[in-house]
Protein backbone atom coordinates (compact mmCIF):
# COMPACT_ATOMS: atom_id res chain seq x y z
CA UNK A 1 0.00 0.00 0.00
CA UNK A 2 1.33 3.33 -0.85
CA UNK A 3 1.00 6.42 1.21
CA UNK A 4 0.76 10.47 0.26
CA UNK A 5 0.85 13.30 2.60
CA UNK A 6 -0.98 16.62 1.92
CA UNK A 7 -0.46 20.54 0.99
CA UNK A 8 0.50 21.97 4.07
CA UNK A 9 1.19 25.93 5.22
CA UNK A 10 4.45 24.97 5.95
CA UNK A 11 5.72 24.25 2.74
CA UNK A 12 4.44 27.08 0.59
CA UNK A 13 6.10 25.41 -2.60
CA UNK A 14 5.93 22.28 -4.46
CA UNK A 15 9.83 22.28 -3.83
CA UNK A 16 9.27 22.26 -0.67
CA UNK A 17 6.87 19.40 -0.51
CA UNK A 18 8.67 17.18 -2.52
CA UNK A 19 11.77 17.54 0.09
CA UNK A 20 9.76 16.42 3.09
CA UNK A 21 7.54 13.70 0.73
CA UNK A 22 11.05 11.94 -0.07
CA UNK A 23 13.01 12.52 3.45
CA UNK A 24 10.47 10.57 4.92
CA UNK A 25 9.82 8.34 2.48
CA UNK A 26 6.30 8.93 1.56
CA UNK A 27 5.61 7.78 -1.87
CA UNK A 28 3.78 10.79 -3.10
CA UNK A 29 2.04 13.96 -2.05
CA UNK A 30 -0.95 15.39 -3.03
CA UNK A 31 -1.06 19.03 -4.53
CA UNK A 32 -4.23 20.68 -3.06
CA UNK A 33 -5.70 23.30 -5.94
CA UNK A 34 -6.99 25.37 -3.42
CA UNK A 35 -3.54 26.52 -1.85
CA UNK A 36 -2.03 29.41 -4.57
CA UNK A 37 1.25 27.58 -5.52
CA UNK A 38 -0.74 25.09 -7.01
CA UNK A 39 -3.22 26.82 -8.98
CA UNK A 40 -2.82 27.92 -13.03
CA UNK A 41 -0.36 30.95 -13.55
CA UNK A 42 1.87 29.28 -10.62
CA UNK A 43 2.17 25.73 -10.79
CA UNK A 44 4.94 24.26 -12.86
CA UNK A 45 4.68 21.10 -15.21
CA UNK A 46 8.07 21.45 -16.15
CA UNK A 47 9.18 21.79 -12.35
CA UNK A 48 6.99 19.13 -11.15
CA UNK A 49 8.21 16.48 -13.79
CA UNK A 50 11.56 17.52 -12.47
CA UNK A 51 10.35 16.64 -8.51
CA UNK A 52 9.40 13.76 -9.54
CA UNK A 53 12.74 12.56 -11.37
CA UNK A 54 14.60 14.04 -8.44
CA UNK A 55 12.80 12.71 -5.77
CA UNK A 56 11.15 9.45 -7.04
CA UNK A 57 7.98 10.65 -5.66
CA UNK A 58 4.27 10.28 -7.26
CA UNK A 59 1.89 13.08 -7.52
CA UNK A 60 -2.21 13.68 -6.92
CA UNK A 61 -4.46 16.17 -7.45
CA UNK A 62 -7.20 17.40 -5.01
CA UNK A 63 -9.23 19.87 -6.56
CA UNK A 64 -10.45 23.20 -4.96
CA UNK A 65 -12.04 22.38 -2.05
CA UNK A 66 -15.54 24.79 -3.55
CA UNK A 67 -15.18 23.22 -6.86
CA UNK A 68 -18.45 22.92 -8.30
CA UNK A 69 -18.77 22.42 -11.83
CA UNK A 70 -23.19 21.90 -11.03
CA UNK A 71 -23.17 25.66 -10.29
CA UNK A 72 -26.64 27.24 -11.76
CA UNK A 73 -25.07 30.55 -12.60
CA UNK A 74 -23.30 29.47 -16.13
CA UNK A 75 -20.36 31.92 -15.77
CA UNK A 76 -19.28 30.53 -12.54
CA UNK A 77 -19.98 26.63 -13.93
CA UNK A 78 -18.01 27.35 -16.98
CA UNK A 79 -15.32 28.87 -14.53
CA UNK A 80 -14.95 25.58 -12.64
CA UNK A 81 -15.45 23.15 -15.91
CA UNK A 82 -12.10 25.73 -16.96
CA UNK A 83 -10.50 24.73 -13.73
CA UNK A 84 -11.04 20.96 -14.11
CA UNK A 85 -9.86 20.86 -18.19
CA UNK A 86 -6.33 22.91 -16.49
CA UNK A 87 -6.09 20.21 -13.47
CA UNK A 88 -6.55 17.20 -16.38
CA UNK A 89 -4.16 18.72 -18.80
CA UNK A 90 -1.97 18.49 -15.28
CA UNK A 91 -2.34 14.70 -14.90
CA UNK A 92 -2.44 13.87 -18.18
CA UNK A 93 1.06 15.26 -18.57
CA UNK A 94 1.99 13.52 -15.48
CA UNK A 95 0.46 10.73 -15.88
CA UNK A 96 -1.50 11.27 -12.55
CA UNK A 97 -4.00 8.78 -11.77
CA UNK A 98 -5.97 10.10 -8.65
CA UNK A 99 -8.03 13.36 -8.04
CA UNK A 100 -10.10 13.67 -5.65
CA UNK A 101 -13.20 16.91 -5.71
CA UNK A 102 -15.78 17.26 -2.95
CA UNK A 103 -19.49 17.65 -3.56
CA UNK A 104 -21.22 20.73 -2.52
CA UNK A 105 -24.43 20.95 -0.81
CA UNK A 106 -25.22 24.71 -2.73
CA UNK A 107 -27.60 26.96 -1.67
CA UNK A 108 -30.38 26.69 0.58
CA UNK A 109 -33.03 28.66 1.89
CA UNK A 110 -34.60 27.69 5.75
CA UNK A 111 -38.15 27.45 5.66
CA UNK A 112 -39.79 26.94 8.86
CA UNK A 113 -36.38 26.08 10.39
CA UNK A 114 -35.55 23.54 7.74
CA UNK A 115 -33.18 24.43 5.24
CA UNK A 116 -34.19 23.52 2.03
CA UNK A 117 -31.30 22.87 -0.69
CA UNK A 118 -31.67 24.40 -4.17
CA UNK A 119 -30.07 21.00 -5.83
CA UNK A 120 -32.67 18.94 -4.06
CA UNK A 121 -35.70 21.40 -5.04
CA UNK A 122 -34.43 21.72 -8.78
CA UNK A 123 -32.68 17.43 -8.78
CA UNK A 124 -33.30 17.45 -12.34
CA UNK A 125 -31.45 20.50 -13.47
CA UNK A 126 -28.54 19.47 -10.96
CA UNK A 127 -28.34 16.04 -12.55
CA UNK A 128 -28.35 17.34 -16.46
CA UNK A 129 -25.70 19.44 -14.90
CA UNK A 130 -23.95 16.51 -13.21
CA UNK A 131 -23.95 14.44 -16.59
CA UNK A 132 -22.86 17.29 -18.40
CA UNK A 133 -19.79 16.88 -16.25
CA UNK A 134 -19.21 13.41 -16.16
CA UNK A 135 -19.13 13.44 -20.14
CA UNK A 136 -16.91 16.40 -20.39
CA UNK A 137 -14.32 14.55 -17.57
CA UNK A 138 -14.58 11.60 -19.59
CA UNK A 139 -13.74 13.38 -22.69
CA UNK A 140 -10.67 15.22 -21.52
CA UNK A 141 -9.47 12.01 -19.43
CA UNK A 142 -10.34 8.70 -22.38
CA UNK A 143 -6.86 8.76 -23.11
CA UNK A 144 -5.86 8.13 -19.49
CA UNK A 145 -5.69 6.01 -16.36
CA UNK A 146 -6.88 9.09 -14.49
CA UNK A 147 -10.11 8.52 -11.78
CA UNK A 148 -11.73 11.59 -10.09
CA UNK A 149 -12.85 10.28 -7.00
CA UNK A 150 -15.50 11.89 -4.99
CA UNK A 151 -14.81 12.49 -1.28
CA UNK A 152 -17.24 12.44 1.42
CA UNK A 153 -17.14 15.42 3.63
CA UNK A 154 -20.22 16.44 5.31
CA UNK A 155 -22.41 13.37 5.03
CA UNK A 156 -24.05 12.84 1.56
CA UNK A 157 -27.53 14.21 1.00
CA UNK A 158 -29.78 12.43 -1.01
CA UNK A 159 -29.28 14.09 -4.36
CA UNK A 160 -25.31 13.88 -4.09
CA UNK A 161 -25.65 9.96 -3.77
CA UNK A 162 -27.72 10.07 -6.81
CA UNK A 163 -25.06 12.25 -8.38
CA UNK A 164 -22.74 9.78 -7.28
CA UNK A 165 -24.52 7.02 -8.92
CA UNK A 166 -24.75 8.68 -12.39
CA UNK A 167 -20.67 9.27 -12.16
CA UNK A 168 -19.77 6.18 -11.33
CA UNK A 169 -21.12 5.04 -14.36
CA UNK A 170 -17.81 6.04 -15.97
CA UNK A 171 -14.74 4.68 -15.77
CA UNK A 172 -12.98 7.70 -15.12
CA UNK A 173 -14.87 8.42 -11.81
CA UNK A 174 -14.02 6.65 -8.82
CA UNK A 175 -14.58 7.21 -4.49
CA UNK A 176 -12.22 8.50 -2.01
CA UNK A 177 -13.14 7.66 1.23
CA UNK A 178 -12.25 10.47 4.45
CA UNK A 179 -12.67 8.41 7.62
CA UNK A 180 -12.44 11.56 9.52
CA UNK A 181 -15.35 13.12 7.43
CA UNK A 182 -17.36 10.28 7.82
CA UNK A 183 -16.98 10.13 11.89
CA UNK A 184 -17.99 13.29 12.18
CA UNK A 185 -21.03 12.89 9.58
CA UNK A 186 -21.96 10.18 12.49
CA UNK A 187 -20.89 7.72 10.38
CA UNK A 188 -23.48 8.26 7.92
CA UNK A 189 -21.90 7.45 4.35
CA UNK A 190 -19.90 4.77 4.94
CA UNK A 191 -23.18 2.50 4.19
CA UNK A 192 -22.79 4.21 0.90
CA UNK A 193 -19.44 4.30 0.13
CA UNK A 194 -19.29 0.34 0.86
CA UNK A 195 -22.12 -0.22 -1.27
CA UNK A 196 -19.84 1.24 -3.84
CA UNK A 197 -16.67 -0.61 -2.79
CA UNK A 198 -15.72 -1.81 -6.60
CA UNK A 199 -15.12 1.85 -7.01
CA UNK A 200 -13.38 2.74 -3.80
CA UNK A 201 -10.06 3.76 -5.09
CA UNK A 202 -8.89 6.52 -2.37
CA UNK A 203 -8.34 6.96 1.18
CA UNK A 204 -8.10 10.10 3.70
CA UNK A 205 -7.06 8.89 6.92
CA UNK A 206 -6.65 10.51 9.57
CA UNK A 207 -7.17 10.20 13.65
CA UNK A 208 -10.52 11.89 14.88
CA UNK A 209 -12.15 12.75 18.35
CA UNK A 210 -15.49 14.42 19.33
CA UNK A 211 -13.79 17.95 19.26
CA UNK A 212 -10.79 17.41 16.59
CA UNK A 213 -10.56 16.45 13.37
CA UNK A 214 -7.20 15.27 10.99
CA UNK A 215 -5.09 14.20 14.26
CA UNK A 216 -1.87 12.37 13.92
CA UNK A 217 -2.58 8.59 13.55
CA UNK A 218 -3.37 7.11 17.48
CA UNK A 219 -3.85 10.53 18.63
CA UNK A 220 -7.60 10.51 18.46
CA UNK A 221 -10.18 7.45 18.68
CA UNK A 222 -10.86 5.91 15.67
CA UNK A 223 -10.66 2.72 14.73
CA UNK A 224 -7.32 3.08 12.15
CA UNK A 225 -6.42 -0.70 11.47
CA UNK A 226 -9.71 -1.20 10.38
CA UNK A 227 -9.71 1.16 7.82
CA UNK A 228 -6.16 0.55 6.79
CA UNK A 229 -7.05 -3.34 6.28
CA UNK A 230 -10.02 -2.06 4.22
CA UNK A 231 -7.72 -0.21 2.35
CA UNK A 232 -5.61 -2.60 1.76
CA UNK A 233 -8.12 -4.82 0.67
CA UNK A 234 -9.37 -2.53 -1.98
CA UNK A 235 -5.72 -1.72 -3.23
CA UNK A 236 -6.53 1.90 -2.34
CA UNK A 237 -4.10 4.81 -1.78
CA UNK A 238 -4.07 6.46 1.49
CA UNK A 239 -2.90 10.40 2.38
CA UNK A 240 -2.21 10.78 5.71
CA UNK A 241 -4.12 13.73 5.97
CA UNK A 242 -2.92 16.16 8.70
CA UNK A 243 -2.31 19.51 8.77
CA UNK A 244 1.35 19.15 10.44
CA UNK A 245 4.15 17.83 9.43
CA UNK A 246 5.09 16.89 13.17
CA UNK A 247 1.61 14.95 13.14
CA UNK A 248 3.11 13.08 9.78
CA UNK A 249 6.22 11.82 11.41
CA UNK A 250 4.14 10.92 14.29
CA UNK A 251 1.43 9.22 12.03
CA UNK A 252 4.50 7.32 9.98
CA UNK A 253 5.60 6.07 13.45
CA UNK A 254 1.95 4.57 13.97
CA UNK A 255 2.23 2.88 10.98
CA UNK A 256 5.89 1.19 11.57
CA UNK A 257 4.77 0.21 15.25
CA UNK A 258 1.40 -1.78 13.42
CA UNK A 259 3.29 -2.90 10.74
CA UNK A 260 2.15 -0.93 8.19
CA UNK A 261 5.12 0.84 6.68
CA UNK A 262 6.57 -1.45 4.17
CA UNK A 263 9.93 -0.23 3.25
Amino acid sequence: MIYGIPSLLEFPTARDLAEFCAEHEFDFMEMNMTFPWFQAGVLSIPTLRELKQRYGIGLTIHLHDQFNPFEFSPELRQAHLDLFRFAAEVATQLDITRMTMHLMPGTYSTVNGEKKYLYEFLEPTYLHYVQTFGRFADNLLRDTDTLVCIENTTGFRPFHQDAIDLLLESDHFGLTFDIGHNYKAGGSDEAFILAHDRKLRHFHIHDCSFSSNHLAFGAGGLDLMRYLDMARSHDCSVVAEVKESSALVQSKDYLIRHGCWNR
